[in-house]
């Protein structure tokens, strides 16, 4: 699970038809991206389940948002895929310039993951910090994925 406020922008209203199951869903699809504290930011595919009649939120719209994740193997050239489960809109107009200063100070997203260590813990280049990789599945956007992970222990 991802948890986290995004800036939502390219939205679009899609409606799928599954021939399987003869059934028709429609979801919101966004473009936010997720920077890590390293400042590295990674392209993102948001889709949130929505009514049929449900519109896009505007351009730059801020949200929390508690999601399911996958990562690519191949992250950055893939984005990373996130099906929403609940998303809470900033109230306001994103188009004006203050909009921002309602957002709460909360500029990296929280993952919380169960997961498989599949390698011995390494320690890194500072000589106290330690890395791990975790292995972890979900089913998002309508399939099971696995993501591997590295996580980092900072320790000073």
């Amino acid at each position: 699970m991802v948890f986290g406020f995004f800036a939502l922008k390219n939205g679009d209203h899609v409606k799928t038809f599954r021939t399987s199951s003869s059934t028709t869903t429609y979801h919101c699809v966004y473009e936010p991206t997720i920077q890590c504290t390293s400042s590295v930011v990674f392209p993102v595919m948001l889709c949130v389940y929505s009514p049929f009649n449900d519109v896009a939120l505007p351009d730059n719209t801020m949200a929390f948002v508690s999601m399911k994740m996958s990562i690519p193997p191949v992250v950055p050239w893939e984005p990373i895929l996130l099906e929403g489960i609940s998303v809470i809109a900033v109230p306001g107009d994103p188009s004006l310039d203050n909009y921002k200063h309602s957002v709460p100070d909360f500029p990296y997203p929280m993952v919380v993951g169960l997961g498989l260590v599949t390698a011995p813990t390494r320690t890194l280049v500072d000589g106290t910090s330690k890395a791990f990789d975790v292995v972890s599945s979900d089913y998002v956007h309508d399939t099971r994925m696995t993501s591997n992970i590295w996580c980092i222990v900072l320790c000073s």
